[in-house]
């Protein structure tokens, strides 16, 4: 398995997400980020003192089989890609394991282990909205 790793302008969230949305992806993490590099941070300056504030871009990290890495990480790239200095980075790092701590899997490095688990497993966590407003609420009021 290997992990593919973005480092994206905020603005370019959206089309990553509907493009990775269509290679129905497990999961997606994705992080808001600071930090400097090729892009500068912009020289501010507070109460006389001058300083240099961090450019906030978007991380996105997603766990994939071997086969599937660098064809989405060339797809991320296209569609990062404009010329400019601060495009953004697409890194792949291997992965050695997998630890399903919900699930109860320790030490599996396999990339079939969607196969191991039980498909209401797998569902457990996905509500509808439907569902959502079927289950009763609790009211917490104030002591009196």
């Amino acid at each position: 398995m290997k992990k593919i790793e973005a480092v994206i302008q905020p603005f370019k969230l959206d089309e990553i997400r509907e493009a990775l949305a269509k290679e129905k992806l497990p999961r997606i993490s994705i992080f808001e980020i600071k930090g400097a590099g090729s892009q500068q941070g912009k020289v501010k300056q507070y109460r006389g003192a001058r300083y240099i504030e961090d450019s906030a871009d978007v991380k996105i990290e997603i766990v994939v089989d071997d086969d599937d890495a660098e064809p989405l990480a060339a797809m991320i790239a296209t569609i990062l890609r404009s010329g400019d200095l601060c495009d953004g980075e697409v890194i792949i790092t291997p992965v050695e394991r997998v630890l399903r701590v919900r699930v109860g899997q320790r030490d599996y490095s396999g990339s079939t282990w969607q196969h191991d688990v039980a498909p209401s497993d797998l569902m457990r966590n996905r509500t509808t909205l439907k569902t959502y407003l079927k289950t009763p609420r609790r009211k917490f009021h104030e002591a009196d």
